[in-house]
């Protein structure tokens, strides 16, 4: 391992050893540079704008510090609530947050798709919520979702 690589290894972020083997499951045995840059940033809910190339990990770079940062928080907190996190995405290819974690509930709202599940998800609970802007006010505007507890508010993909 290079040195860069060294100083991007998983042992120097808060990360935890669960979602660690699910990463390196994926291939993932250290952080890119975006992901390593702004990880401390969004762990401790920092603003942040970054841009990288397609395909470096931006959206790593911030589902995984938040997904750690809720986990760290799981015992303090009910599950079955409104969401803590809101990622509006302007396409659907965002499921890393699924990807990462199994403790949380995460649910993707997104056009041309049954509202019904989506309802489902709102009553039985989110941890994480990404959706399209469209479909995040349709919930909103229908009193089907609740964002009262929102902690992180994230814009990917703002094209």
């Amino acid at each position: 391992m290079i040195v860069e690589q060294k100083e991007r290894a998983f042992s120097s972020f808060p990360i935890s050893e669960e979602t660690t083997t699910v990463l390196k499951a994926c291939g993932l045995t250290f952080l890119f540079p975006v992901q390593a840059k702004t990880f401390h940033h969004v762990y401790r809910g920092k603003d942040l704008i970054a841009q990288a190339r397609t395909g470096t990990g931006k959206t790593f770079s911030f589902a995984i510090p938040l997904v750690e940062k809720l986990l760290g928080e799981l015992q303090d907190q009910k599950r079955g609530c409104a969401p803590e996190v809101l990622v509006l995405a302007s396409t659907k290819d965002n499921r890393d947050f699924s990807d990462i974690t199994n403790k949380l509930a995460v649910a993707c709202f997104y056009g041309e798709t049954p509202y019904g599940g989506q309802i489902e998800c709102t009553q039985n609970g989110i941890d994480i919520l990404v959706g399209t802007p469209g479909r995040i006010k349709d919930h909103l505007q229908n009193g089907k979702l609740d964002l009262n507890r929102l902690e992180h508010v994230v814009l990917d993909k703002d094209d």
